[in-house]
Formats: C-alpha cells, sequence, structure tokens
C-alpha cells in the first residue's frame, strides 16, 4: 500500500490512498482483517471490485465511443491485491500471453505475425493463418 501513489483518483466508495495513510492508526486492523481474510478464503468479499469507468475525451470533438479513454476508479483495497498479484504473476500466467503483463504490449502477438509471414514469403513457404481482429477492451459497446 505504501508503494501506491497517494493521489491517484478514489474508487466508488471516494476513499484515496491518501486518506489510508493520513488515517493509518485508525484503519489499519479493518485493512489488515480484509488482507488476512482474503489469503486464508481466497474470495474476495462482495463489492470490493466494484468500478467507476469514467469516460475522458480523447479529441476536442469528441463524438464517437473512440474518441474517449476510458478509465477505471477502482477502491483502494482492490488496488492493494493487485499490486501484490503483479510480484506473482509471471508464475502463474503463460509466457506466451502478451497483454496484462509488465513489459510485454498486447500488440507483441502481431510484431510476431508479420516476422512469420516475411519468413514464410522469404523462404518461399506455403503458410496458413487467420486473423484475429483486437480491440480495446471498452471500444465496443453492446
Amino acid at each position: 500500500m505504501w508503494d501506491c501513489d497517494s493521489f491517484k483518483s478514489p474508487g466508488p466508495d471516494g476513499i484515496s490512498f491518501y486518506f489510508i495513510k493520513k488515517n493509518w492508526e485508525l484503519v489499519k486492523d479493518d485493512f489488515m482483517r480484509f488482507l488476512v481474510d482474503f489469503h486464508r478464503n481466497g474470495k474476495l468479499s462482495k463489492g470490493i471490485n466494484s468500478t467507476f469507468i469514467a469516460l475522458i475525451p480523447k479529441v476536442n470533438s469528441h463524438q464517437r465511443l473512440n474518441d474517449y479513454r476510458p478509465i477505471s476508479m477502482v477502491g483502494c483495497l482492490f488496488k492493494v491485491l493487485a499490486n501484490r498479484l503483479r510480484i506473482v504473476i509471471g508464475s502463474v500466467v503463460s509466457v506466451s500471453q502478451s497483454a496484462f503483463i509488465k513489459g510485454k504490449q498486447i500488440l507483441d502477438g502481431n510484431l510476431i505475425a508479420n516476422k512469420v509471414v516475411y519468413e514464410a514469403k522469404r523462404m518461399k513457404k506455403d503458410l496458413l493463418m487467420f486473423k484475429v481482429v483486437f480491440e480495446k477492451a471498452y471500444d465496443s459497446m453492446d
């Protein structure tokens, strides 16, 4: 928790890391009880991962959904768990996954595919590929 930026936007509960750090003596027992419960049971308390999504305009003339950048405002307790998970995620997630892993980009797969096509053409080898359309998670809406 102490590594988290104090002045990031608060979550749905309105509580920021600044508040928690300033009032640590008051909230530490509840905070630590939550973490111990999570580690013991492996389950999140109801609503702990509730998130507000705010749409921030990317351009001055915003008329389409793609003209906005979504940001998630998630609570501090969930952010602390996510930060702790970062330490071990490499041992849980496949090495071939490129999204949501620090130091990797979702488009790394596209670069690899381009290299495979280039090499197949260069070596005059037959190649069968299929295309999967990548979209940002919030750039589409049902």
